[in-house]
């Protein structure tokens, strides 16, 4: 796995963080704010685990999203405008980045068969794959109700 891969990991995190960090602002539910913000603070540690993780392999590591991040917060803010602040429309933009990203890291993790970061990916993968089923279920109790 090359640094430019774990960095793009890195990006992606990021971006998640910002993403939850924008549904938490924009939908008027305290138990979603504080459900985003949680996973939010859970993508801030894995993209600083992954520059520590680059750092330690002598490289430089990203400190930024990326242009798709920034996009998608802006669609965030948008549908919470047209949508009266959903907490449906939040959950499911939501769960839809987090798939991306659960996808993001599983091509990742066959790339890298093992060693360390191939554990640490593996972690994050797991608990991604977590808030994504998490808010899968959200979603569906939603549209249910």
């Amino acid at each position: 796995m090359t640094n430019h891969q774990l960095n793009r990991l890195v990006g992606l995190n990021k971006d998640a963080d910002s993403g939850f960090r924008t549904a938490a602002a924009n939908v008027n539910n305290s138990e979603m704010q504080t459900l985003f913000t949680k996973y939010a603070d859970a993508h801030a540690k894995f993209s600083a685990e992954l520059q520590a993780e680059i750092d330690h392999l002598g490289a430089d590591p990203s400190d930024s999203g990326t242009v798709g991040g920034a996009v998608h917060r802006t669609w965030l803010d948008v549908k919470a405008a047209l949508t009266g602040h959903s907490v449906n429309a939040m959950l499911t933009a939501c769960q839809s980045a987090e798939q991306s990203i659960e996808s993001s890291y599983l091509e990742f993790i066959h790339l890298n068969h093992h060693g360390q970061i191939h554990t640490l990916l593996h972690k994050h993968s797991e608990q991604i794959k977590g808030f994504s089923k998490h808010l899968e279920r959200l979603v569906e109790f939603q549209n249910n109700a």
